[in-house]
């Protein structure tokens, strides 16, 4: 019985992600309604990081307006972007680099990414 569950546990955690890596799958923390931006890359490893901690903020009614800077190259400079990944709230204030839920939670509260 034990045996079983941990098959099935490693059965759901592949399908949740692949699901989150997907290119076709829908993005729980994704809303072009959110005042923060979100500036990735599909190939950067730490936005990859980034991705369980974003969907479990997305849990709590956290979003972000999702902004590919790796399939757009201009937005590099009209957001004046260094690397990914990036947040930029609404007052132009950014946090840059892999964080922890703990922290990007606070930043997200302090920029009013909660809206779900």
């Amino acid at each position: 019985m034990n045996k079983l569950l941990i098959v099935i546990g490693a059965i759901v955690v592949v399908v949740l992600a692949f699901a989150l890596t997907s290119t076709g799958a829908k993005t729980p923390y994704a809303d072009d309604k959110s005042p923060v931006m979100y500036f990735y890359s599909e190939t950067c490893s730490h936005c990859i990081a980034m991705k369980p901690i974003l969907a479990e903020l997305a849990a709590e009614g956290y979003r972000v307006k999702m902004m590919n800077a790796g399939a757009d190259a201009s937005l590099w400079q009209t957001y004046s972007i260094t690397g990914t990944p990036t947040w930029l709230a609404a007052n132009n204030e950014r946090i840059v680099g892999e964080q922890s839920k703990e922290a990007l939670r606070a930043w997200f509260d302090a920029h009013g990414a909660k809206i779900a």
